[in-house]
């Protein structure tokens, strides 16, 4: 982690070098997520489920050129986990402790609108710090007016804490005050790495015992509101002075 912390700051003094005559932003940004999840089950009766969470963070960002941007952040995130059954009208989900997204960002600034409202493609590199495992057990029952789930399930211990994940996403920006930039943004990481691995055990009405996984790669999408500052407007005016 120090080492990909320590490469991102290079890159952005070289660039804040570089193009010194450009703006660079600070920025905070919060997002509605969902986790993704994929199950395998022996039988048919697991399903996915909504997994709502949120995340937020600050980043920076430094404009290269009038149509191109390079960003950094830093975002606290809570995975959720969990799962339904198709029969059963409702479900539950838990979340883990915090975890860590440090993502690098490069976007298009499409002017729309006078300068005011610009259309901003990106696609990033987010690399990922888990909490330190925490072997987890649940069980439960789940009733309906014609079928009766018995389930239990345990954490798998086969999953990595560090992961990385690709972000492609599309977004508005809007200029405030000639200087504030708000932005509203839909985004989609894909995972490479399993960093939830749920063992699930179940039986319907007493039947015979089936058996399924769900699992992660820390995969989610989420929609994304912020709000960026140009704090290169206090150098450039300190060397007006």
């Amino acid at each position: 982690m120090k080492q990909f912390a320590l490469t991102t700051a290079t890159i952005f003094y070289l660039l804040n070098s570089a193009y010194g005559q450009n703006k660079t932003y600070i920025g905070l940004e919060f997002s509605i997520a969902n986790d993704i999840y994929k199950i395998t089950d022996n039988s048919d009766y697991l399903m996915n489920i909504p997994l709502i969470n949120g995340a937020g963070g600050f980043n920076i960002r430094q404009e290269v050129n009038k149509n191109f941007l390079i960003e950094v952040g830093l975002l606290m995130k809570y995975y959720q986990q969990g799962f339904g059954f198709k029969t059963i009208p409702y479900y539950g989900s838990s979340s883990s402790d915090p975890s860590w997204l440090i993502p690098v960002r490069i976007g298009l600034n499409l002017n729309l609108y006078k300068g005011k409202i610009y259309l901003v493609p990106v696609v990033g590199f987010t690399f990922g710090i888990n909490p330190p495992y925490g072997f987890g057990l649940g069980y439960g029952k789940q009733i309906s007016s014609t079928t009766t789930i018995d389930y239990n399930y345990a954490e798998n211990p086969d999953v990595t804490r560090y992961f990385s994940l690709l972000q492609t996403g599309i977004g508005f920006e809007v200029k405030l005050f000639k200087a504030l930039l708000f932005s509203i943004s839909t985004n989609y990481y894909k995972g490479f790495n399993k960093t939830t691995h749920l063992d699930i055990n179940y039986m319907v009405n007493n039947s015979n015992q089936a058996t399924g996984t769900a699992i992660s790669k820390g995969d989610f999408w989420c929609v994304s509101t912020g709000l960026k500052y140009p704090i290169s407007n206090f150098w450039t005016m300190h060397k007006g002075l």
